[in-house]
């Protein structure tokens, strides 16, 4: 069987063309987000992999359980993806239309690991030291890693930054032995 990013590609794909052709990005990685936060309910998981439930009870369920947060297209999309058995390639649909939306607009998601909670002042210049190397504007998600010892570790993209304590040590062992 075909990985699953590889099937939630066309998917991806195509809710983000419909999405750009109405200028709607923002509205559509809501509605993403809001079918996967439906998707991930654990009832709504038994129903979806019930199959002696119909599709066409657990798309009524799905849709009304979605509620206002999506529009015609986004109610059509659910639709195509449970006509064909497609609903639970929600999480890989949802990421790549985020990776889609995030070329296009010029952003990145930089995920910052640190030994300690970085202050305001911090996060502001490593946010702009990012935006001049990465060359895009830059959404700074910080977390603290006390197994770090001291720095951090920043990863955006396919970018991995590695300025820990432990990090540096296994280079300075590295350069030692060869």
């Amino acid at each position: 069987m075909a990985e699953k990013s590889t099937v939630a590609r066309p998917y991806a794909q195509a809710a983000f063309e419909l999405a750009a052709e109405q200028k709607a990005l923002a509205a559509w990685s809501e509605m993403l987000a809001a079918c996967l936060a439906v998707a991930n309910d654990p009832a709504m998981r038994g129903l979806l992999g019930n199959p002696r439930v119909p599709r066409d009870a657990v798309g009524e369920i799905f849709l009304a359980a979605c509620g206002d947060s999506l529009d015609q297209h986004g109610s059509n999309f659910v639709k195509v993806l449970l006509e064909n058995r497609r609903l639970g390639l929600l999480p890989e649909i949802a990421e790549q239309y985020a990776a889609l939306r995030a070329e296009a607009e010029k952003t990145v998601e930089a995920r910052v690991a640190a030994a300690f909670e970085l202050s305001q002042a911090q996060q502001a210049k490593l946010t702009a030291a990012l935006k001049n190397y990465l060359g895009r504007e830059v959404k700074l998600v910080c977390e603290v890693d006390k197994t770090l010892l001291g720095g951090a570790v920043i990863q955006a993209g396919d970018k991995v930054i590695d300025g820990s304590a432990l990090g540096r040590l296994a280079r300075l062992a590295g350069q030692m032995e060869g």
